[in-house]
């Protein structure tokens, strides 16, 4: 009896040592849902800068400047890749009954601070300079988002638009749609890109592209997508 005790004993301690490892694996290689700022959300600060009350708006907005912009730019900046082993590790704990450990991967993290940049318009124009570096690091992953990011915080046309026009198109030779729209957003100012967008209204590879190019030249240069279109549909 006493052994038996011992043994059921011994298999309890070990099956605590089990689920407590495996606790602090879930806590140590997850990665949090959501970055919260002073205890809040992005949402929360993102709503409280149109917040009528004075006080309520300048915190926002200090907040802001001094915790989410440079949180997210470092994000953006970051050229860390996913360690093998810790996605095996997360693939691994996440077949066991009971347990859902939650993993953002680098490439995510830094698509999703650029959007979250651009939900922010105008107020995060200090990030330009670091989503104008993500562009000119020619990563695939990031050209919709910091394309979108730029266009919606208005950065300083006079150097996005060279930039946004040097990435026009990939190196397939067809045209990035997110980068065409960002474009789009400066309307006018953005008649450089005329000539490359004309070229574009021959590529037919993505309804995305055969879309944005229209619009943007319509937007940009009326004359010239009146011209474009009088001169007959794309071959």
């Amino acid at each position: 009896m006493k052994r038996t005790l011992r043994i059921s004993a011994g298999v309890l301690a070990g099956l605590g040592v089990l689920v407590a490892g495996t606790w602090i694996l879930t806590r140590t290689i997850g990665t949090p849902s959501q970055t919260l700022y002073q205890g809040k959300s992005l949402f929360y600060w993102s709503e409280q800068l149109t917040n009528k009350d004075a006080g309520a708006s300048n915190n926002a907005a200090a907040v802001l400047y001094s915790q989410i912009i440079p949180h997210l730019t470092n994000e953006i900046s970051s050229t860390a890749k996913d360690s093998k082993l810790r996605m095996a590790l997360v693939n691994q704990l996440n077949e066991l009954p009971g347990v859902q450990v939650y993993y953002d991967t680098a490439d995510h993290r830094r698509t999703q601070a650029a959007l979250d940049l651009a939900s922010f318009g105008p107020k995060a124009k200090s990030a330009a300079p670091v989503l104008l570096a993500a562009l000119k690091r020619g990563d695939d992953a990031l050209y919709r988002p910091v394309a979108r990011a730029l266009a919606g915080i208005q950065a300083d046309p006079d150097t996005v638009i060279p930039v946004l026009i040097g990435c026009l198109v990939d190196g397939d030779g067809h045209g990035r749609p997110d980068v065409v729209e960002a474009l789009a957003q400066y309307g006018s100012r953005a008649k450089a890109a005329v000539p490359t967008l004309v070229k574009l209204l021959k590529d037919r590879s993505s309804k995305e592209i055969v879309r944005a190019v229209p619009r943007a030249l319509r937007r940009i240069d009326p004359t010239a997508a009146a011209a474009a279109a009088a001169a007959g549909p794309a071959q």
